[in-house]
């Protein structure tokens, strides 16, 4: 939900390009604080809050492709008839039969949920669907490209809500994942892993499977040789190696 917008001292603004299919008279823009606001006709200068996925904020709208001169045409003949019908109905229903007033007034309900259905499907065939990651949106318009392919942006806080360009970085994955290590957040999720005794619901494995999992995994088996024989997938295997899941279970000696 949009709310006013508030100027802040020393913040810089850049517009975002929305493309050909852009409203007419609205801008987007991004600062590098963080902040996205638009600007209408209508409302002035208001702030995106956007919505949140997987904790990071992301934008999205609706664009429209503009309506083709046929289906414009058909919406006319729909809105002509519809008038038509209207002011039949409404000489029927004080100068004819109420069985005539009935039968116009259903054909008047049926075309108007006709033309309301076509222009549900037109509208939708019309539609792009815009969305941006309000980070992404921060580094590309604030901070050098990428040096290498498949850099990805890493939040040097760990908050993923601070957007802030001093707050961002490019990393290489490998980078990442050794920044995403020393994450508060990670490392007290190992250790509440670590502190439960009881295995998760539904889980494949009893304590003394992982118990006989973990000699294999010290004795040099296979992942592909583990997953076969334990019914589970690799990703939860690295889980229990790393400790991250029945981190309290030895190996069996």
């Amino acid at each position: 939900m949009p709310e006013k917008f508030i100027e802040v001292i020393g913040e810089t603004w850049k517009s975002i390009d929305l493309g050909e299919y852009a409203p007419e008279n609205y801008k987007m823009e991004v600062s590098d604080l963080g902040r996205v606001r638009t600007t209408t006709k209508r409302f002035g200068q208001r702030i995106l809050k956007g919505d949140l996925v997987s904790g990071y904020r992301i934008i999205r709208m609706k664009l429209y492709k503009p309506r083709t001169e046929e289906s414009q045409n058909t919406i006319d003949e729909f809105t002509k008839e519809i008038e038509t019908l209207k002011i039949k109905a409404e000489y029927l229903e004080t100068q004819g039969t109420a069985s005539e007033f009935n039968e116009v007034q259903g054909e008047l309900e049926k075309l108007i949920q006709k033309k309301k259905k076509f222009v549900r499907k037109e509208t939708l065939a019309r539609t792009i669907s815009y969305h941006s990651l309000v980070h992404r949106m921060v580094v590309d318009n604030f901070l050098p490209p990428p040096e290498i392919k498949d850099m990805v942006v890493a939040h040097l806080d760990y908050n993923k809500l601070n957007n802030k360009v001093s707050n961002l970085k490019w990393m290489t994955k490998e980078e990442n994942v050794e920044h995403q290590k020393h994450s508060p957040y990670v490392i007290d999720y190992k250790r509440k892993l670590k502190k439960r005794k009881n295995p998760p619901k539904n889980a494949k494995l009893t304590e003394t499977r992982v118990m006989y999992l973990k000699k294999l995994l010290n004795e040099g088996k296979s992942m592909k040789h583990l997953v076969r024989m334990f019914k589970v997938t690799e990703t939860q295997i690295l889980r229990i190696k790393r400790g991250e899941n029945w981190g309290h279970v030895e190996a069996a000696k």
